[in-house]
């Protein structure tokens, strides 16, 4: 009997731990204010005397830490080594939102 009574003890602890953490991890994810935007691209044609960082400060959204973030990213989408750009050039603008731009 005590044997019985040990095995179940067991498992109950087993089930516990099992489905507490996702429990607990479920609750963070919704309580955090995380965005559920999806990722998307979009195209665009530099302008005269625009910068990165200018488009940056127009493109970026919230899922973005820093504008350095994004500026490599925007770097590697387009393959570019360094951040120099020019009028005409046209770029792929990663961003966030609920649904694409148009």
């Amino acid at each position: 009997m005590k044997k019985l009574f040990f095995v179940a003890v067991i498992i109950g602890v087993l089930v516990m731990v099992l489905i507490c953490p996702w429990n607990v991890a479920e609750a963070e994810a919704n309580d955090s204010g995380v965005s559920h935007n999806k990722k998307y691209f979009t195209s665009y044609v530099v302008e005269k005397g625009d910068t990165l960082w200018d488009i940056a400060q127009a493109y970026m959204t919230e899922e973005y830490d820093t504008a350095h973030i994004y500026i490599k990213e925007v770097m590697e989408s387009n393959h570019l080594e360094s951040t120099g750009i020019m009028e005409g050039q046209m770029l792929i603008l990663p961003y966030y939102a609920d649904k694409p731009i148009r």
